[in-house]
């Protein structure tokens, strides 16, 4: 099959599951609140509440008040009252939507900070304001751009590589990056499913998650084994492979960051960090729409909502575009109505992009590129250097 051809098939496929996911969810979302009575009838309209009493609106123009008595209880013992997609916009609590960026927005300078670790454990230096440029402007481009959260990462090797001559150890470390952050969700949403209460929605993915994390720890282990490598050395077909020098330089790389401990270490406190300012926009972003977010279930937003960044790093539509909305409406079905969490999602998409929107800026201006001096060039690009032990022991 020609290589156009397979990517095709694979926007398509992309396309029908984020037109699937987004189909399954909208399913319950209404644009008009609804009441239901405890003899099981339905009222549709718009709902106010004044005190113990709520006074619904019809479609027809009548305006019909009911007692929090006559109103049927879900298992909870709170009211069955639907909010739609109007009144959680409505209702919304603007300041607390205008937090949430101010929440967010240290995101991209952490990540900043991240990168420029990672780089240096590759012995490429870029400056601390450069390196927060490549990650507001990957970050929009996750937006912007039609290749989702890919095209942030291509952008970023790209902006590496004009710093360096190293080109193929800028771009393995961009996927190191990248490894780091999804590695580190994973963890994170391990744990807190650990401490989550039984009956916690997360929980029947417990195992799933444990499984996930030791089956990667294995290969991890197995990988960075010294005495694994000398016992299997690489096959003869695999020497004979035209980009075989590259792979060599980024297993290279890849081994180098392992034996940079600190590095390592830093960089995954700094992801939690960053990760938790994050998530703490969003659960900023449930309180603003109303849905059940207090103290008591702090833990179970913050895993649902690591989990949805799992989902939205995953392959499939762009940003999860869909499927991140799906799984909220199953995990966020006991806090809130379904037109609630589908607010919630959107506004957390927003407040993402706003957040994002510095790179804009740096990616339109062409100001990641380097000064004509700063970089002098000698020779051409890219060329492979030769296999220096003491050169490679320093270097790790």
């Amino acid at each position: 099959m020609a290589p156009r051809l397979k990517k095709r098939l694979f926007d398509a496929v992309r396309i029908m599951i984020c037109v699937a996911a987004l189909w399954w969810v909208a399913r319950g979302v209404a644009l008009q609140d609804s009441l239901i009575l405890r003899g099981g009838v339905e009222l549709i309209g718009r709902v106010t509440q004044d005190g113990d009493r709520f006074q619904i609106q019809t479609r027809d123009g009548a305006t019909v008040s009911v007692g929090r008595e006559d109103i049927a209880t879900d298992p909870r013992g709170e009211p069955r009252i639907s909010w739609g997609v109007r009144t959680a916009w409505r209702n919304s609590t603007k300041w607390l939507l205008l937090l949430a960026v101010a929440v967010h927005l240290p995101v991209g300078f952490l990540q900043g900070v991240r990168i420029r670790w990672l780089l240096r454990a590759q012995s490429i230096a870029l400056g601390y304001w450069d390196c927060v440029k490549l990650s507001f402007a990957g970050n929009f481009l996750n937006f912007a751009a039609p290749l989702g959260s890919n095209a942030g990462d291509i952008f970023k090797a790209y902006f590496v590589s004009l710093h360096t001559s190293h080109k193929t150890e800028a771009v393995t470390t961009v996927a190191l990056d990248r490894l780091i952050g999804l590695g580190t969700l994973l963890v994170v949403v391990a744990i807190i499913t650990a401490l989550s209460p039984k009956e916690s929605r997360l929980a029947e993915f417990g195992p799933y998650l444990l499984t996930l994390l030791g089956v990667g720890g294995v290969a991890a282990s197995v990988y960075l084994s010294a005495s694994l490598r000398r016992r299997l050395p690489p096959p003869a077909w695999l020497r004979r492979l035209p980009m075989f020098t590259h792979l060599q330089r980024m297993d290279h790389a890849a081994r180098a960051l392992a034996n940079r401990k600190r590095i390592v270490i830093a960089s995954v406190l700094v992801t939690v960090l960053l990760q938790t300012l994050a998530i703490g926009a969003y659960f900023i972003i449930a309180i603003a729409l109303g849905l059940t977010a207090n103290a008591g279930n702090v833990l179970e937003y913050y895993a649902y909502f690591y989990t949805g960044a799992v989902v939205q790093a995953l392959p499939g539509p762009p940003q999860g575009l869909g499927t991140v909305e799906l799984a909220y409406s199953y995990f966020f079905a006991s806090f809130g109505s379904p037109s609630q969490i589908i607010c919630m999602a959107l506004a957390a998409r927003l407040v993402v992009l706003v957040c994002a929107l510095p790179g804009a800026y740096v990616t339109l201006s062409g100001t990641y590129k380097p000064a004509a001096a700063a970089f002098p060039v000698v020779g051409p690009a890219d060329t492979p250097q030769p296999a220096d032990p003491k050169r490679d022991l320093a270097a790790t």
